[in-house]
């Protein structure tokens, strides 16, 4: 029989291969790792395999003498090749006609598995065999007993997906391998041999008997003695199946995450191409440490679901930042990530991110198109205006429309305020900040131009592509919430623009620093002008279009609404976090508002979408419960004298007593520009000739918008030009009780001094 076998195999002797020195590397596959800024585990990202290696002073000495007693019991002795099993093996080989697996020692079947065949099944062939043979000869005089069993443990497959004892652990009992009980490491070792036969989850009964036998040859061969034994084969099985889910905290922050990774120009080292950068995501064991707090990211999930709480209703997105840093606390981009494409075609776009630069291939932006800013991009422009000595006390034309000649390519550029809404007389540019009038900012970047205030903006941190036009004041660039809250996060810092982190740093599996975040902070503002710009959009909060952002605490922001509400914004921050909230359709620009008549892309909602409804209730949401437990401090006052003193908001100049209370202003400026004495304005002023005519007090006065407001501030305003208040109440959803949720007569109409106009309160109760 010897020599039948001997004549078979002679041939094939003459040509056995030899051990490289790739062959000798240990570079398994395996798993890669996100964490959150606690250093807890927000996903674990792999391809086919499953697998974390980990070091033999990690895995139990009785799991490492499981494994042996049942796969290789002559392990610690032959020399890669247990002669005598292999020849019985050959025999029966011979004997029976086919390949029978018999015979081979754990050494053999870590060079079958990671040398000949390492991403796919080795051929049942007698060839094969024989090279086994010889390269684990060779591999037994180059490694070390220890570093075979460590490389084999940590590579070998136990079934459930799982490769390697780490993984093995973590899916039959739910805890690291360090922590198996000896009942557990011989279960686990009994798997090797035939993982679907002995599965634990499948055939219970086979795998405790399989556990038994292992047990009983480490008795055998002296590696437990019979009463620990004896006590370890009566224990159940203590099976604890991990959740089978794909779900993961913080999904759309995890996409921006990985989008850097492959993308980012930071991490050229993980590859040169994007498909080597996604191979080392998936199997390269990376340790990637990021700033998401998941407390406040869970904050902002519960914040956006709670007002977009409808299937009906459109989608948002909110980005969180430490203003401080630039770190990225939170990141919602969408409704609901992991919905299957039949539920929601747009589940996986990051509406955080949409048109980022360097997030899609070939330094491309990330997927989708930005959205208009509208209004939110105002301040941009007004930081510049400060910073060009233009102060809050200017006085500007406020008419409902005004054209503006010779702008477009010569053409006429018609502007409109918000509703027509319009002024009996010139108002500052800090009252056209806090009510966002289009037709003072039009006016604002005519002066300024429109290169200098798309400078600023790109300057504080928006990458997206933006138009140097003058419509881009009123928000007709596009913009996305990540890029909106790095840039208003210098409003809070003294100009200090932090550009956004959201990786911290970049480990192998065995803790070797691959990447540490070195982003520098730059001086884009002076001190000053952040400043004064902050004043000016604190009063946005307390009195203007963002009332419903109002927490209690110094805060300040700027409400957008694109044209025919397709898009609304709330931009706002405090001196410890800032936050961008955007509302709306992720597969275009489309009209939110109730009705849809005569208005093309429209979904009804119930409620007008503006940045002053659900965008500023979604951020107050978020931003009281994010900051419950920061104590409230004010914003730094910068080095220098500021003063604030009281105006007529209709002259720009220094209230007297005879300015009425409606007309006087707080305004902050620098000691030296305080404004000087005048006399009042005429009551009847000359409209422009380029303006649409402003209604004279013959004719009754314009009807204030107070929609939106608490009520006793609606009250106030509206007494304060002359009305009458009645009010009713209705039940609302939409809005925290005590707001103003209609109002008749409607706002800019005109009506005569001492009529009443009703406003409708929200209430929860029906």
């Amino acid at each position: 029989m010897v020599s039948a076998l001997a004549a078979t195999s002679c041939g094939q002797l003459s040509h056995l291969p030899r051990l490289t020195a790739a062959d000798l590397r240990f570079h398994p596959a395996q798993s890669s790792k996100i964490f959150a800024s606690d250093g807890s585990l927000i996903t674990t990202l792999h391809g086919a395999e499953n697998r974390t290696v980990v070091p033999m002073r990690r895995i139990p000495r009785y799991l490492r003498d499981a494994v042996v007693a049942i796969e290789d019991r002559r392990f610690y002795q032959h020399g890669g090749v247990d002669v005598h099993a292999i020849l019985r093996a050959l025999i029966a080989d011979v004997t029976s006609g086919r390949i029978e697996e018999g015979g081979s020692t754990i050494t053999q079947q870590y060079v079958k598995n990671e040398i000949i065949a390492p991403n796919g099944r080795a051929p049942d062939t007698l060839q094969r065999k024989i090279d086994e043979a010889a390269l684990a000869q060779q591999l037994e005089l180059r490694l070390t007993k220890r570093q075979i069993l460590h490389r084999y443990l940590n590579t070998i497959y136990f079934g459930e997906g799982a490769y390697g004892v780490q993984a093995a652990a973590k899916t039959y009992f739910g805890k690291g391998v360090g922590h198996l009980t000896l009942p557990e490491a011989a279960m686990i070792a009994g798997t090797i041999q035939s993982p679907s036969d002995y599965d634990p989850y499948v055939h219970p009964r086979r795998a405790k008997h399989r556990r038994n036998v292992v047990l009983r040859k480490m008795h055998q061969q002296g590696y437990i003695g019979a009463a620990r034994a004896r006590h370890a084969r009566k224990a159940p099985l203590h099976l604890r199946r991990a959740p089978v889910s794909d779900r993961y905290p913080a999904p759309y922050f995890v996409d921006y995450v990985m989008r850097l990774i492959e993308y980012d120009p930071r991490f050229h080292f993980l590859g040169t191409g994007w498909k080597q950068r996604e191979r080392r995501l998936y199997q390269g064991g990376l340790r990637i440490y990021t700033t998401v707090d998941l407390r406040d990211q869970a904050e902002a999930e519960q914040a956006v679901g709670s007002i977009l709480r409808y299937p009906s209703d459109p989608h948002g997105a909110l980005v969180s930042i430490d203003p401080n840093t630039g770190y990225i606390k939170a990141m919602v981009g969408g409704r609901d990530y992991f919905a299957k494409r039949s539920q929601d075609p747009y589940a996986k776009l990051n509406l955080a991110t949409v048109a980022e630069p360097d997030l899609g291939p070939h330094g491309g932006p990330a997927p989708g198109s930005g959205r208009q800013a509208g209004s939110s991009f105002k301040p941009f422009a007004l930081a510049t205006a400060i910073e060009h000595g233009i102060p809050l006390s200017k006085t500007y034309k406020a008419e409902p429309c005004m054209d503006f000649q010779g702008v477009n390519a010569g053409g006429t550029w018609h502007v409109c305020n918000y509703e027509g809404e319009a002024f009996s007389h010139p108002i500052t540019l800090l009252e056209a900040t806090v009510m966002s009038v289009n037709v003072v900012y039009a006016q604002l970047i005519l002066d300024l131009g429109a290169a200098a205030v798309v400078r600023t903006a790109r300057e504080m941190g928006i990458r997206t592509h933006l138009l140097a036009v003058p419509s881009a004041v009123l928000g007709s660039n596009p913009v996305n919430a990540l890029d909106m809250a790095s840039a208003y996060g210098a409003f809070a810092t003294d100009g200090v623009h932090h550009p956004p982190v959201a990786i911290t740093k970049i480990t192998t599996a065995d803790g070797k620093v691959l990447y540490r975040d070195r982003s520098k902070a730059r001086q884009v503002l002076p001190p000053p002008v952040a400043y004064l710009t902050t004043t000016a959009l604190e009063q946005v909060v307390q009195r203007g279009t963002g009332v419903n952002a109002q927490i209690g605490r110094p805060e300040a922001g700027k409400t957008g609404t694109a044209e025919e509400w397709r898009d609304a914004w709330f931009v706002g921050y405090t001196p410890d976090l800032v936050t961008s909230v955007w509302v709306g359709y992720p597969q275009g620009e489309i009209s939110m508002q109730p009705s849809c008549y005569g208005v093309s892309a429209c979904r009804p909602t119930p409620i007008q979408v503006q940045g002053g409804s659900w965008p500023a209730q979604i951020w107050a949401a978020y931003m009281s419960r994010a900051l419950a437990g920061t104590p409230p401090t004010p914003f730094r006052v910068p080095a220098g004298s500021f003063l604030t003193v009281v105006i007529d908001s209709r002259t720009g100049c220094l209230a007297t007593d005879a300015t009425p209370a409606r007309a006087r202003e707080k305004i902050t400026v620098p000691v030296g520009s305080v404004p000087q004495q005048c006399a009042a304005p005429s009551p009847s002023p000359t409209p422009s000739p380029t303006a649409s005519p402003a209604p004279t007090s013959a004719q009754g006065v314009r009807v204030p918008n107070v929609f939106g407001l608490p009520e006793q501030k609606a009250r106030h305003m509206l007494e304060g030009a002359g009305f009458t208040v009645s009010e009713t109440t209705r039940f609302s959803r939409s809005f925290p009780p005590g707001h103003v949720i209609a109002q008749s007569p409607a706002a800019a109409s005109v009506a005569p001094r001492g009529s009443t106009v009703t406003i409708t309160i929200s209430t929860r109760k029906r």
